[in-house]
């Protein structure tokens, strides 16, 4: 599924560069509102770091200490994301996202994961940045998320999506304009996007076995085809309105959490199918992008606006109608965009994952998340 999410976001920031029609005009909804990647991204995140905590919490074993949380989380996040900041001032990518903060304010907001708070920061540096805020800052809270959820898993849930609904319906309700997408798009606007990939890790957790025995398991697909019908539902009701004012942001003010639902249903009922359903998703190509889709989701929008810049593949004037450009340029993208994430996955992130952590995280005995 992260490889899905990394694929739908790829899609969307090459369609808006080449303007590249998809295959079949039907499907021509998928690279517009491919950003939906980005809510799966944030749904998967909730699930994985809450799975280990429920599992052991259900088993009676050991929960899995903060130190390791904190440094499984450090190590995977900061240093790929510094590496990618680094990579857009020294090419001069940065300076064309200049939103009207200095280099300085930039820098540090950035570096605190609170750029996201601030409109002249927001886009700023690499515009595909503002998620990372999303996710450190519910790192952060996880803790105290997760205290609730242990003890009310059920009650805690539903305060999440009453949270972020109420959050998302007061910003649409005062500033519809300019500043909406600034609020709707921060922690407490997809808490419950989170909150729904925790209660999925909840259910597989203590019903998982349950729902794979033999007389189950074949009917869990059905699950899986109705939480795709739904996302799709939603996706092309968001695209026949692709020409309002705030269309991307606007119809999720009130159905975000159906995203969550629908990611739930997926997300379960591939768990617990058969393993030949399994293969959808499970499968090598599939894992490879979810292998690299960090650093594919941190340079590609960098690296495909620079191969224009660069006129690659070489065009003149405007090539948004050149049909054989676009072909041929979003084909390389895609290439591109892929070969250099693997690049800096494997020489760099990947070492990194080795390391052990220092004695500062070891705040008492556990296992890794």
């Amino acid at each position: 599924m992260r490889g899905i999410a990394v694929l739908l976001v790829l899609w969307y920031h090459i369609w808006e560069i080449s303007w590249l029609p998809a295959p079949a005009p039907w499907l021509q909804f998928i690279p517009e509102t491919g950003f939906i990647g980005v809510h799966l991204f944030f749904f998967l995140s909730g699930f994985v770091i809450t799975f280990p905590f429920v599992r052991a919490q259900l088993a009676g074993e050991p929960q899995p200490t903060w130190g390791h949380f904190a440094w499984r989380r450090f190590i995977k996040i900061v240093p790929s994301y510094v590496l990618s900041i680094v990579v857009a001032y020294a090419i001069g990518y940065a300076v064309l996202n200049r939103n009207g903060a200095a280099p300085w304010q930039e820098i540090i907001t950035h570096l605190l994961f609170i750029h996201t708070w601030w409109q002249s920061t927001y886009g700023s540096i690499n515009g595909v940045l503002w998620t990372l805020a999303v996710e450190v800052e519910f790192y952060l809270i996880f803790p105290l998320v997760w205290w609730c959820f242990s003890r009310r898993a059920v009650l805690t849930t539903l305060a999440m999506l009453a949270i972020a609904l109420v959050w998302r319906v007061h910003a649409a309700q005062c500033c519809f304009g300019l500043q909406m997408p600034l609020l709707v798009e921060n922690l407490p606007g997809y808490l419950d996007i989170f909150a729904c990939g925790m209660f999925s890790a909840w259910i597989f957790a203590r019903f998982g076995h349950r729902l794979r025995a033999p007389e189950i398991s074949p009917a869990m697909p059905m699950a899986a085809v109705a939480g795709v019908w739904l996302l799709c539902v939603l996706l092309i009701g968001m695209f026949e309105h692709r020409t309002d004012p705030q269309w991307q942001i606007a119809p999720q003010i009130y159905t975000r959490a159906l995203y969550g639902l629908a990611f739930g249903a997926i997300a379960l009922g591939s768990l617990c199918a058969p393993a030949l359903f399994q293969l959808l998703l499970a499968n090598a190509p599939l894992r490879f992008l979810a292998l690299i889709s960090y650093n594919l989701y941190l340079y590609h929008q960098l690296v495909a606006r620079e191969m224009v810049m660069h006129y690659i593949p070489p065009h003149v004037g405007d090539p948004h109608f050149d049909a054989a450009w676009q072909l041929r340029y979003t084909i390389l993208a895609f290439i591109v965009t892929i070969a250099q994430a693997a690049f800096v996955t494997y020489l760099f992130e990947r070492p990194l994952l080795r390391i052990r952590p220092p004695r500062l995280f070891w705040l008492a005995r556990g296992h890794s998340p």
